[in-house]
């Protein structure tokens, strides 16, 4: 017997199917992955929403190197800090490097001279009278005498930025027993010349520039650290030490400094005196009288400028 089916009750199928819930391990360590990378790039996106003032304001607390960091972020933050260098870097070093400034201040440019003696310092006579204040290190660019100032004062600032620089490239060196490479007196391997010639870039980027000489100075930290550290570890060494904490080395900033040490009276004219080198900090001497460190380098820069037209006018 046939069967006789109503057609109104052939209503179009629902498609009740629902996705199935995916959980295991992997699943989830793939979520907090991709959880962790959103935060990431939410919090950069909201940094550099930030207003310009509470940006600025944020960068002077840190060190150079993270300002650097930020300014690779995106196009608006490298402008931010470029355009700011020097307020950034000003306030950088008022606040961790106080003291490390005073020993190592950058150079005149040559172009912040009075015309007039522009063309004394540049006199060929004069720059062989200066060969001994300005012979080529080996570990140390010479200044540039038709951009750089090279009065003595600036001449010698302008080395102790190339050694700053030379000193913190090898203390991977000294802090593990590596020896230092050897050059025969002469020689000029194409390491080295590339090596020197990038201090070289970088010191003449810090006349000009606060920021890029807080990071200078900040290498110099991070050197200085390093280096006492290393010489209090050798109790054969009875020589006067700086005193320094670990909260002191861990704090990023220069006021341990301030604590009486060793004079550096000797510019390092070469690598082998960096295994002995602790802390040098040229340009102050220490008062007994007073307790506290006298710093010697203002004003030296306009006396040899007098100095440089009297020996002129004889």
């Amino acid at each position: 017997m046939a069967r006789n089916y109503d057609s109104d009750d052939d209503g179009p199928l629902e498609d009740n199917t629902a996705v199935l819930a995916l959980k295991n391990k992997k699943t989830e360590r793939l979520k907090r992955k991709n959880a962790a990378r959103q935060q990431k790039r939410e919090a950069i996106v909201n940094l550099s929403k930030l207003p310009t003032e509470l940006l600025l304001e944020c960068l002077k607390h840190v060190c150079p190197r993270d300002v650097f960091n930020v300014s690779f972020v995106n196009r608006r933050l490298h402008e931010l800090v470029e355009v700011n260098a020097h307020v950034i870097g000003d306030a950088i070093i008022a606040r961790r490097y106080s003291i490390l400034v005073e020993c190592f201040p950058t150079p005149k440019l040559l172009s912040d001279v009075d015309p007039a003696v522009q063309a004394l310092l540049t006199d060929p006579g004069r720059q062989t009278q200066l060969s001994i204040h300005n012979r080529p290190y080996q570990h140390i660019q010479s200044p540039d005498a038709h951009q750089v100032c090279t009065c003595l004062t600036c001449i010698l600032t302008w080395n102790n930025l190339g050694l700053v620089l030379d000193f913190a490239h090898w203390q991977g060196h000294l802090d593990t027993g590596i020896p230092i490479p050897t050059i025969p007196r002469g020689q000029w391997p194409e390491w080295n010349r590339e090596l020197v010639a990038r201090h070289g870039r970088i010191a003449r980027k810090a006349v000009e520039n606060s920021l890029w000489h807080a990071a200078i100075l900040a290498l110099h930290l991070d050197s200085t650290v390093r280096a006492i550290r290393r010489h209090s570890r050798n109790t054969g060494n009875r020589r006067m030490h700086v005193e320094m904490t670990a909260a002191e080395a861990a704090s990023g900033t220069d006021a341990f400094l301030a604590k009486p040490g060793p004079p550096s009276l000797e510019f390092p004219y070469q690598r082998d005196e960096y295994y002995m080198l602790e802390a040098y900090l040229p340009n102050r001497w220490w008062k007994k009288a007073g307790n506290y460190w006298f710093y010697t380098i203002a004003g030296q820069h306009e006396r040899d400028l007098e100095l440089v037209k009297r020996f002129t006018k004889r």
